[in-house]
């Protein structure tokens, strides 16, 4: 037998023992004699064990890395093996931050020079934090403005004193002086091979900006095998921490509902396999808290849920309902379709009450993708954007077009699922795949 035809006898065999491994571990988490068919009572006890998580300052990590050279072309940089863009948290984290100042901006266009500046670097985080968040992140203490926001960082590669914070809103910016401050470690390695530069266009108008993708993108696709967290265990975490209560689960209407005492329940939705989660243990008790507060906390109640955190970052926050909002991502890019909304919600409201939204599915290890469906190839989102109003839909409700990952399900396993890579529009207050829109599906 040849060398080639044991290769390809050899992955699937592989393949199989992983997948077999996998049921028999996700039946004997996942099975309960119960079923939950009936009520009951489930006694709890806490667990002592560690759960894997992963730090506060690698959740709020910037998520993309735009160059723009000394011709103004910008480029968003990816390197598959390595996050470019934790290794400028690691350099960043070396330089003295002495003082921070707000810069006088009086324009759109002066806002958008500094942004677009040439021989610069970005770094976006995919929504507004605060300086004290960048203390954090980026290990330095400022001690100013440190309740203001921003969402960007501008490197100019030839200024040696300073970095720029910069907030979409109302075009605000502040100036950072450094000492310390090199990029000639970045420098080295941003030369690599294995640095990938897809050709964008940061465009700033209407307080926003926006990130166009001037050319054809070609995407890799990924498959994973699915681990799901048992809901019995999360329950636990949740309804019992300190282990002397007792939950009681009924089934209603087709879910799963676990609560303890009157201030706490769990509801769990067997299909979609998402968890709806609510505490009124202090509702009622008017609460302030400083946008950076809510970020530190929902960050601590995220880790509390006891979901694997290998692949999730910080996506947003939502001011209309006090929800802070973190989504898986690939290589820089995020995850939709994972729940009905993509993404893990934690709510804390001002009068007390506190809310959870996530799903008990998440991505274990990558399954190898073969042939054709290695590489998929997109339009630029500017065509994309022409045919959505070619197609009927009004610019004026089309938000952001975001380069993402569909989650779904494989269809030949059920514990295999796939991420395509697509363009997901965010149209009248929901995000939607633009194939779909393009379909009227």
């Amino acid at each position: 037998m040849t060398t080639h035809k044991v290769r390809r006898l050899l992955l699937p065999t592989i393949l199989t023992i992983l997948v077999l491994l996998s049921v028999g571990l996700s039946v004997y988490i996942w099975m309960n004699p119960s079923r939950y068919e009936r009520e009951s009572k489930v006694s709890t006890t806490s667990s002592n064990s560690t759960l894997a998580t992963r730090t506060v300052d690698d959740i709020y990590l910037p998520t993309q890395l735009i160059q723009t050279d000394s011709k103004g072309k910008q480029a968003l940089l990816i390197n598959k093996n390595v996050s470019l863009v934790s290794q400028f948290k690691e350099q960043i984290s070396k330089w003295d931050a002495r003082s921070i100042s707000k810069v006088r901006v009086t324009s759109a266009k002066s806002y958008t020079a500094l942004l677009n500046g040439e021989d610069s670097y970005v770094l976006n985080f995919p929504d507004s934090v605060t300086v004290s968040m960048f203390n954090t992140v980026f290990n330095q203490n400022l001690r100013n403005f440190r309740s203001s926001e921003f969402s960007r960082i501008v490197i100019p590669i030839h200024d040696t004193d300073h970095l720029y914070l910069l907030n979409d809103n109302h075009h605000e910016i502040y100036s950072v002086r450094l000492q310390k401050k090199s990029l000639k470690s970045l420098s080295q390695v941003l030369a690599a091979d294995k640095v990938k530069a897809i050709t964008v266009k940061m465009t700033y108008e209407a307080n926003a900006t926006y990130l166009d993708y001037a050319e054809p993108v070609k995407m890799q696709q990924y498959s994973y095998l699915m681990s799901k967290s048992a809901a019995s265990e999360i329950a636990n975490r949740l309804l019992d921490a300190d282990g002397n209560s007792t939950v009681s689960v009924h089934n209603r209407s087709g879910k799963q509902e676990y609560t303890t005492g009157s201030f706490k329940r769990m509801t769990v939705n067997p299909k979609l396999g998402t968890v709806y989660f609510e505490d009124y243990s202090d509702s009622g008790d008017t609460r302030k808290m400083s946008f950076t507060s809510q970020l530190q906390k929902s960050y601590k109640y995220l880790v509390s849920l006891g979901v694997p955190m290998d692949n999730i970052r910080y996506y947003g926050y939502d001011s209309t309902s006090s929800s802070v909002i973190y989504r898986s991502y690939v290589e820089g890019f995020p995850i939709f379709n994972q729940t009905e909304n993509g993404d893990v919600r934690i709510q804390l409201t001002a009068n007390g009450l506190d809310r959870y939204y996530f799903s008990l599915y998440s991505l274990q290890v990558p399954v190898p993708t073969t042939g054709n469906k290695q590489s998929v190839t997109l339009p630029s989102s500017t065509s994309v954007l022409k045919k959505l109003i070619a197609a009927g839909y009004k610019n004026s409700k089309i938000g952001s077009i975001e380069l993402g990952y569909q989650w779904s399900q494989n269809k030949s396993s059920k514990l295999v699922i796939d991420l395509t890579p697509t363009y997901y529009v965010y149209y009248n207050g929901n995000w939607r795949t633009y194939t779909s829109m393009l379909s009227g599906s």
